[in-house]
C-alpha cells in the first residue's frame, strides 16, 4: 500500500479513520487549543463534590461479587 498523509487533530483522526492493523508515523506539527466539550467539567464537579465528603476510614468491598450478594 502506498504512503498516505492524513492530517487533523489526534481526536479527529481517531474518530474518523480506521487505522487498526496499519503502521503509522505521527508528526506533531503544532499545539492547537481545543475548546473543552460542554461535559468536560464533570471532573471539576466530582472533585468539588468529593471535597465536601470525608474519606472512607474503613475497608469497603466494592467487588462485583459483594455488590450482587448485597454485602
Amino acid at each position: 500500500m502506498a504512503d498516505q498523509i492524513i492530517e487533523g487533530t489526534w481526536e479527529d483522526i481517531l474518530r474518523t479513520q480506521n487505522l487498526h492493523g496499519r503502521r503509522v508515523r505521527v508528526i506533531v506539527m503544532d499545539n492547537v487549543e481545543i475548546a473543552p466539550a460542554p461535559d468536560d467539567d464533570w471532573i471539576a464537579r466530582l472533585r468539588e463534590w468529593s471535597a465536601g465528603h470525608p474519606p472512607v476510614g474503613h475497608f469497603v468491598d466494592d467487588s462485583r461479587e459483594s455488590i450482587y450478594d448485597g454485602n
